[in-house]
């Protein structure tokens, strides 16, 4: 399709990352398919209702408005999710925490119960839930347009059932929770980007209250590893992201509570040390 290819060579030109796969979104959105059909779609015209959409689309993702944005939807552990410039756009690297969380919890024996922080679109409670069937989870944000976005997705993924999405201010239980027991694991991907560090351009049209936190992108950090003893179990885990180049003060942190064994700091798929891994003792 020549629309097709002259929008990924226009989006390459424009430096956006994955050109092909954002003029795939874009194109199968405006003309309300899947991906899969646009090749089978190859000689039809769109309408011109569509080609305007599309068009509107094109110019404003070429500026560097997300196109998950532009669509409103983003996948993740290969799970759907809706998003708005009110949550951060879900990424690959963040499946770290999903990833050893279920590891965790599928060793235990009966139900469990699991805490995302910061939780956004709702994308780590949900996908964790997705894949362990015998625990709760409670997901929480400071933001009220989040939460509601989280509560959507777990409408959308049929798990309102075990995950409860609530307002909260880091570790604050909310009234929402049944149950104010102690936690097996403590999920968070926090804002950690220092408040004058360069992002990509598309970044930029993300909320800037998920993304900064302070001069060296540990104000919010600090305070959440400080809370996290309080209401995890014993041998429970704690997996938290965060920003490049913050490893050795993370870590350090999580020791000076005293309350965790050694943690374990994993890289993310280019190398950059990306989350930390921590059982309390």
């Amino acid at each position: 399709m020549r629309l097709l290819d002259w929008t990924r060579n226009y989006f390459a030109q424009a430096g956006l990352d994955a050109p092909r796969l954002c003029a795939e979104m874009l194109l199968s959105t405006a003309l309300h398919c899947q991906r899969v059909e646009l090749y089978a779609r190859f000689n039809q015209e769109p309408s011109a209702a569509e080609l305007a959409t599309f068009r509107d689309w094109v110019s404003r993702a070429a500026k560097g408005e997300p196109v998950a944005y532009l669509v409103g939807t983003k996948e993740f552990f290969s799970l759907p999710f809706r998003v708005t410039p009110d949550v951060l756009i879900p990424r690959p690297e963040t499946e770290l925490l999903v990833e050893n969380a279920v590891q965790y919890l599928r060793k235990l024996d009966g139900p469990s119960t699991v805490w995302d922080v910061c939780t956004g679109s709702g994308c780590v409670a949900i996908a964790i839930a997705h894949n362990v069937k015998t625990t709760s989870v409670l997901a929480t944000d400071i933001s009220q347009a989040a939460v509601l976005i989280a509560t959507e997705n777990t409408q959308t993924n049929k798990l309102a059932d075990r995950v409860t999405c609530a307002e909260a201010d880091l570790l604050t239980i909310p009234s929402a929770w049944p149950n104010p027991a102690e936690f097996d694991v403590i999920t968070a991907n926090p804002p950690y980007v220092g408040d004058a560090e360069e992002v990509g351009f598309s970044v930029d049209h993300e909320p800037a209250g998920a993304l900064r936190a302070g001069p060296d992108g540990m104000d919010v950090i600090k305070p959440l590893i400080e809370q996290v003893p309080s209401f995890l179990k014993s041998g429970g885990l704690f997996c938290m992201e965060f920003g490049q180049g913050q490893a050795d003060a993370v870590r350090d942190l999580i020791i000076a509570t005293g309350q965790f064994e050694e943690p374990t700091i994993i890289r993310d798929m280019q190398a950059i040390e990306r989350t930390a891994l921590a059982k309390r003792k």
